[in-house]
């Protein structure tokens, strides 16, 4: 004899699950949209808060682009006193490959840098790796004939004075006296082989 068919003990309904209509699917779809631009407007209004008190504070950092480096916030006067003793800070030697234009050169060289003041060897102790930097660059941009007269290596002196203010976060020299805490550049020795 056959036993009859068991039912499982749930039964499974044969209607169908009726369908999202296009209305709600489109409200949904609207509500997305509004929380994703609510949650990119709370981030932009933050960023500006921050950049705001940053700026009010006076701390660049946060705002700072790429590849600059922060300025000194207020920049200490640049008072030469006549009476006063020079203040000289002697660079490490510098050897670099002039530019290849008339052959393969270098020059070696130590450079001397005479202060306004004492006050502004701290300072420039700060911005010493960008300072060797560009006074690298900037040599190994010359040419050996720019280099071989008495004037050539004055205009030298001039543009790594003016550099080296600039890397300090003063402005060029518009004269013949510099601008910035940096006087003057001198070479303790210079030669080019």
């Amino acid at each position: 004899m056959a036993k009859p068919e068991e039912k499982p003990d749930t039964e499974v309904s044969a209607e169908p699950v009726p369908a999202m209509s296009k209305k709600v699917k489109l409200l949904i779809l609207l509500l997305i949209v509004l929380l994703g631009l609510s949650l990119a407007a709370a981030g932009t209004l933050t960023l500006l808060l921050i950049k705001q008190r940053a700026a009010a504070s006076g701390d660049d950092t946060v705002a700072a682009h790429g590849g600059a480096t922060a300025q000194p916030a207020s920049h200490p006067p640049v008072v030469v006193t006549p009476g006063a003793p020079p203040v000289f800070v002697t660079l490490d030697p510098f050897v670099v490959n002039l530019a290849p234009g008339e052959g393969e050169r270098y020059l070696q060289t130590i450079i001397v840098l005479r202060l306004a003041d004492a006050k502004f060897d701290p300072i420039l102790k700060q911005y010493l790796p960008e300072v060797q930097h560009r006074i690298n660059l900037l040599l190994s941009s010359k040419l050996p004939s720019e280099l071989v007269t008495p004037q050539g290596r004055e205009q030298l002196a001039r543009e790594l004075t003016d550099e080296i203010n600039r890397v300090l976060g003063y402005p060029p020299a518009t004269g013949q006296q510099p601008t910035g805490p940096v006087q003057a550049v001198l070479f303790r020795s210079f030669i080019i082989q």
